[in-house]
Parts: structure tokens; C-alpha cells; sequence
């Protein structure tokens, strides 16, 4: 695993922290729950393919209920 999908899973992680406080969802969320809007790929799939900026908007949204989750 390089440096930056490691960096971009901890921002990742970091940012859905805000939402749900469980550490064993976050990271059961990050490897296995596919995302519609984001062609459902996993969080996982999306930081390892460099769309981690994609990702953490969509947290983001969600966190200020700009979205549904």
C-alpha cells in the first residue's frame, strides 16, 4: 500500500468519524458497503483509484445534511 492511499484512508476514516462515531462501522463502511452516487465502489475502491477528494465531499454533505445518508 503506498504513502498516499495510507494518508487518504486516514482523512478518510477521519472525516466519517464526524458521522459515525464506531470504529468497527467506519471501517466495515470503508471496505465493504458500495456508494451509488460514486459508482458503487467501496470508500476503499474510490481512495485507491485517487478520487479520495470525491469521497471525503460526499462525508461532508452528509455531515451538514446536504445529503441523506
Amino acid at each position: 500500500m503506498s504513502v498516499r492511499v495510507l494518508c487518504d484512508t486516514a482523512r478518510v476514516l477521519a472525516a466519517a468519524r464526524r458521522i459515525e462515531p464506531n470504529r468497527a462501522r467506519r471501517r466495515a463502511w470503508y471496505v465493504e458497503d458500495p456508494i451509488a452516487e460514486l459508482g458503487f465502489r467501496t470508500a476503499e475502491d474510490l481512495v485507491e483509484a485517487g478520487e479520495t477528494s470525491r469521497l471525503i465531499a460526499m462525508i461532508e454533505a452528509i455531515r451538514t445534511h446536504e445529503r441523506n445518508r
